[in-house]
């Protein structure tokens, strides 16, 4: 497993990692209504490929075929958050999650910072991997995914952390 930081050119495999990821993985934690609305056109592939131009990519490779990645920020002072996370359902628990996660947490550790952080669905199916990977619950209180545009359903998210 190869992570490497993404190129716009990765834009269809990362668009597709989510996609699936939101169509298998999530069915039963979000409504169906949302779920059958995501679009893999040409649209969400351009402006995936403007995303990774402008913020901090990671695409997890399997046989040079991108399978997964991670999306960047820095919410405060010495900390990471991850915020958008996806590996392909066909490729999910075969390392690429923790591959991506462990070079983040390499990286970000030796750049300075002391902090990685995840919001994800609270009792949702990525929950597992994370408490895995060592990330606890945040003394943030939780929020509601209504707050984030453009979704308009109420869905409960939590706040993970782990110190690197």
């Amino acid at each position: 497993m190869k992570v490497r930081p993404a190129k716009p050119s990765d834009a269809p495999s990362v668009r597709s990692a989510q996609y699936y990821a939101h169509k298998i993985s999530y069915r039963g934690y979000l409504p169906d209504d949302y779920l059958d609305s995501i679009a893999l056109d040409n649209a969400a592939i351009e402006c995936t490929a403007q995303k990774i131009q402008e913020t901090e990519y990671y695409v997890a490779e399997k046989d040079k075929k991108v399978i997964g990645f991670a999306n960047l920020c820095y919410p405060e002072e010495k900390t990471v958050e991850v915020q958008t996370f996806y590996v392909h359902p066909d490729f999910q628990r075969q390392g690429a999650g923790s591959a991506l996660l462990n070079k983040i947490c390499k990286i970000k550790k030796k750049a300075g910072y002391t902090k990685l952080v995840v919001w994800t669905i609270k009792n949702g199916p990525s929950l597992g991997f994370y408490h895995k990977k060592g990330f606890q619950p945040s003394s943030v209180p939780e929020k509601n995914m209504a707050l984030y545009k453009p979704w308009n359903f109420d869905v409960p998210i939590i706040r993970l952390e782990k110190d690197l």
